[in-house]
C-alpha cells in the first residue's frame, strides 16, 4: 500500500482532503534498448499490432508510431489499483508529430490514431513506410518504458481534483505544489492513470466539447448553447496515459509541453479507444 509523504503544517487541517484526491497511477522510467520489436512498454522502434494493419495516415501522410502499452505489463505492476484498464493487450499510439494538432478542432482527430490489439500475444511488429525513414521521421529510438506503482494529487484547480484551492493562502499552495512533484517528479511525467499534470488549464471540458463536434479554438466555443448543455459531462473524462516533454525521450510537444489521451471511464472499460480524445497543452 502506497502512502502520502508527510505533509508540511501548513498542510494538516487539509489531511483528510488530500488523502481522500490521491489517485493511483503508473509512472514511468526510459532507458535505452536495442529491439526495435520486442514487447513491453516502449517509445519508438516497430509498432506490436494486429496482423494486417496498415500504416496509419494523416491527410499529410504517414502517421508517426510514439510509443506503446503494453497491458498485461502493466497489470502485472499495478495489480488491482487501476481496475478498469485491460489485463492483457497492446496500444499503439500513432500522431504527426510534424503538425502537431492540439486537439481543440474535431478535425484535429484525423491527426493522431489508437491501434489495439486485445491479445498481447496476436501483436506482430509493423515497419514504418520508406517515406518516413526516408525522412528521418520513424523514431528508431527505442526506449524501454519500465513502469512502477506511484500515486498521483490533482491540480488545485482541477474539475474533478476537489481541492478548493481558493481557500488556500500562499504557502498552504506552494507547499502542495511541492507534494506533487514529490509524487511523480513534476509535471512533464510520463504516466497511465491517476490526474493528469495540466500545462494550462483543465481539459476535460475541451474533451467533452470538442468529441461531440464543437470546436474550442476561441472562447464562444465554450459559451454556445451547445457547451452548456455539454458541460456536466465532461467530469467523465479520466487520464489514460499522459507522455512529457523531456530530453531522454526525445519529445518536444509544442512548446516544451505534454500530450494527454484522455478517455470515459466506460468507453475504457468497452475497450473503446476509438473514443480518446488527444489534446497537446504547454506554455
Amino acid at each position: 500500500m502506497l502512502e502520502l509523504p508527510a505533509l508540511p503544517p501548513s498542510l494538516e487541517r487539509w489531511r483528510e482532503r488530500i488523502e481522500s484526491a490521491v489517485a493511483p497511477c503508473v509512472l514511468f522510467t526510459a532507458r535505452d534498448m536495442e529491439d526495435s520489436d520486442v514487447p513491453g512498454c516502449r517509445y519508438g522502434g516497430h509498432p506490436l499490432v494486429p496482423e494486417g494493419t496498415e500504416w496509419p495516415r494523416s491527410p499529410g501522410g504517414p502517421l508517426h508510431f510514439v510509443g506503446q502499452l503494453d497491458f498485461a505489463e502493466l497489470a502485472a505492476c499495478h495489480g488491482e489499483a487501476l481496475p478498469d484498464l485491460p489485463r492483457d493487450g497492446v496500444l499503439a499510439l500513432f500522431y504527426d508529430v510534424q503538425e502537431q494538432r492540439w486537439g481543440y478542432d474535431p478535425k484535429d482527430s484525423a491527426f493522431w490514431k489508437l491501434v489495439w490489439t486485445p491479445r498481447s500475444e496476436e501483436a506482430v511488429p509493423l515497419a514504418p513506410p520508406a517515406e518516413l525513414v526516408d525522412a528521418g521521421l520513424a523514431f528508431d529510438l527505442p526506449l524501454k518504458l519500465t513502469p512502477r506503482l506511484g500515486m498521483t494529487l490533482p491540480d488545485p484547480w482541477d474539475r474533478g481534483g476537489g481541492m478548493i484551492a481558493q481557500d488556500w493562502g500562499e504557502a498552504e499552495a506552494d507547499d502542495y505544489a511541492v507534494l506533487r512533484e514529490r509524487l511523480t517528479g513534476g509535471e512533464h511525467t510520463h504516466q497511465v492513470g491517476g490526474h493528469p499534470w495540466w500545462v494550462q488549464n483543465d481539459a476535460r471540458l475541451e474533451a467533452q466539447l470538442v468529441s461531440h463536434g464543437q470546436s474550442c479554438g476561441d472562447s464562444r466555443g465554450y459559451d454556445s448553447p451547445l457547451a452548456r448543455k455539454l458541460m456536466p459531462g465532461a467530469s467523465e473524462w479520466n487520464l489514460l496515459w499522459q507522455i512529457g516533454s523531456d530530453d531522454q525521450t526525445g519529445f518536444s510537444w509544442g512548446d516544451y509541453g505534454n500530450l494527454y489521451l484522455l478517455i470515459r471511464a466506460r468507453d475504457l472499460r468497452a475497450r473503446r479507444f476509438d473514443k480518446v480524445w488527444l489534446g497537446l497543452q504547454c506554455r
